[in-house]
C-alpha cells in the first residue's frame, strides 16, 4: 500500500491478505452495527473504501478498519447523527485545530443531550403525577387527588 493511501486508510484486493481480517459479518457481531449500516456507512465516506478479497470480492476488514468503525459505533449510540460523525471523522489527526473541533462538537452534543434529559425528566414527573392522581380517584381520596390535580397542572404547563 502507497503512503498516500496508507494515510488515508484506503485498501486494495491487491494488498497483503495478512491485513484483511474481519468479514462484514464479523465487523457487525463486533460493533453492533448491521451489515446495511457498513455498507451505507462506506457508501456515504464515513467509513474509508474497504479492502475486498481476491477471490470471492468480499470485504475484508482490517484491525484499522475495525477501529474506526468501532468509533462510529459508540459516536453513533452516543447519539449523534451522520452529519457530526461525519465532521468527527473527517477532523482526524490531534493538531490543536482538530482537537479544538472534536472539543467543541463532543460538548455541544453533550449540553444538548443535558437539556433532552432535563425536558424528558419534567415529562416523567408530569406522568408520575397523573399514576398518582388516578390512584388516589380510584382509592377515593378526594383531599390527594385534588392536591395532585393542582400539582398536575402546574407539572403540565411547563412541559415543552
Amino acid at each position: 500500500m502507497n503512503e498516500a493511501r496508507a494515510g488515508r486508510g484506503e485498501h486494495t484486493a491487491a494488498e497483503p491478505a495478512a491485513e484483511a481480517i474481519l468479514s462484514v459479518r464479523e465487523v457487525s457481531r463486533i460493533t453492533g452495527l448491521s451489515g446495511w449500516t457498513l455498507r451505507y456507512y462506506e457508501k456515504i465516506g464515513l467509513i474509508d473504501p474497504v479492502a475486498r478479497d481476491g477471490s470471492s470480492g468480499h470485504r475484508a476488514y482490517t484491525r484499522a478498519d475495525l477501529a474506526r468503525i468501532e468509533s462510529l459505533a459508540h459516536l453513533r449510540a452516543a447519539g449523534l447523527g451522520i452529519e457530526e460523525m461525519r465532521a468527527l471523522m473527517a477532523a482526524r489527526g490531534h493538531s490543536s485545530e482538530t482537537v479544538a473541533l472534536k472539543i467543541e462538537m463532543l460538548a455541544g452534543h453533550s449540553e444538548a443531550l443535558e437539556a433532552e434529559m432535563r425536558r424528558l425528566a419534567a415529562r416523567r414527573r408530569y406522568l408520575d403525577n397523573r399514576v398518582a392522581y388516578w390512584r388516589a380517584v380510584q382509592a377515593g381520596d378526594d383531599v390527594e387527588a385534588g392536591r395532585l390535580e393542582a400539582e398536575g397542572e402546574r407539572l403540565g404547563n411547563r412541559l415543552s
